[in-house]
C-alpha cells in the first residue's frame, strides 16, 4: 500500500515541478494554445514526450500489482473520517433570493461577460460542475485534462505492431470515452481563441512566457507526473475532490 501512496506522492510533486518549469499544467495548457501563446506549443510535445516516457519506460515497472478497491488510496475521505457525505456549507447559494438581489444576475454582477478577459469564477465553477454530471453520469468517468494526452499519443498504436509491444497504451487508441478527452481538449482550445477574440486580449508575447526548453521539459515532467499519480490537476485536484478521494 504504501507503495502506492509513495507513487501518487512523487506523482504530485513532478506535476508541481513541471508546472513551475513551463508555468502551465495539462488543462491551461489547451487555453494557452487558444489565446495564442506560442510557448503552450512545446508545453504540449514536453507532455507528448512525457506521456510516450511513461507508458515506454515506467508504466509497467509500477503496475505490476493492481490496486484492490479496498485500498487506502481509492477510499473517499467520507469513508475513513466521521463526516457526513451531505454537509452543505453552500446551501445558502441554492437561495433562489440571491438572483433577485443581483449576487447571481448576470448583468449586474459580470455585466456581458463573454467579452471580459477574465471570466466570473462562479460562472465558469458552474461550468465545470456541469461538465462533471455530463462526464459521470453520461460517460461514466471523472472529467480529467491530462487523458487527452494519453488519448492523442496512443493513436500510434492503430499501427499493428506498435500496438503490440505497447499494450498498455493501446487501450487508449479507441472508444467514444477516449475520443470524448480528444473533444473536450479541442473544446478548451476553441473557448479560449473564442474568449480571446470577444475580449480583444493579446496573447503574451514569447518574452513574458518560458522559452523554448523550459517548455519542453516542463510539458516533459508534467505529464511524466500526471501518468504516476493517475490525474493531474483536474483529475486528481477537481474531479479527486469533488468526490472526496483520499488520492
Amino acid at each position: 500500500m504504501w507503495k502506492h501512496i509513495l507513487h501518487y506522492i512523487f506523482g504530485g510533486t513532478l506535476i508541481g515541478l513541471g508546472m513551475v518549469i513551463c508555468g502551465s499544467c495539462p488543462g491551461t495548457v489547451f487555453v494557452q494554445v487558444g489565446s495564442g501563446i506560442v510557448n503552450s506549443l512545446f508545453t504540449c510535445l514536453g507532455g507528448l514526450l512525457g506521456t510516450y516516457f511513461y507508458y515506454i519506460f515506467v508504466h509497467e515497472r509500477i503496475s505490476i500489482e493492481k490496486l484492490p478497491s479496498t485500498s487506502l488510496v481509492l477510499r473517499r475521505i467520507c469513508d475513513i473520517l466521521p463526516i457526513s457525505k451531505f454537509a452543505v456549507p453552500w446551501k445558502s447559494d441554492l437561495n433562489p433570493g440571491l438572483l433577485t438581489k443581483g449576487t447571481l444576475n448576470p448583468e449586474n454582477a459580470t455585466g456581458h461577460f463573454l467579452g471580459l478577459a477574465a471570466w466570473p469564477p462562479s460562472a465558469c465553477g458552474a461550468g465545470i460542475g456541469l461538465l462533471q454530471l455530463f462526464f459521470i453520469f453520461f460517460l461514466e468517468k471523472s472529467l480529467g485534462v491530462s487523458s487527452a494526452f494519453t488519448v492523442f499519443a496512443a493513436q500510434v498504436c492503430r499501427i499493428k505492431i506498435i500496438g503490440r509491444v505497447l499494450p498498455s497504451l493501446n487501450s487508449f487508441a479507441y472508444g467514444i470515452k477516449n475520443y470524448v478527452a480528444i473533444l473536450f481538449a479541442l473544446g478548451a482550445i476553441g473557448g479560449s481563441a473564442l474568449s480571446s477574440g470577444l475580449s480583444k486580449t493579446i496573447p503574451l508575447g514569447s518574452e513574458n512566457g518560458t522559452n523554448i526548453l523550459s517548455s519542453i521539459l516542463g510539458g516533459f515532467i508534467l505529464l511524466l507526473g500526471a501518468r504516476c499519480a493517475g490525474g493531474c490537476t483536474s483529475g486528481q485536484g477537481i474531479s479527486g475532490t469533488n468526490e472526496n478521494h483520499l488520492s
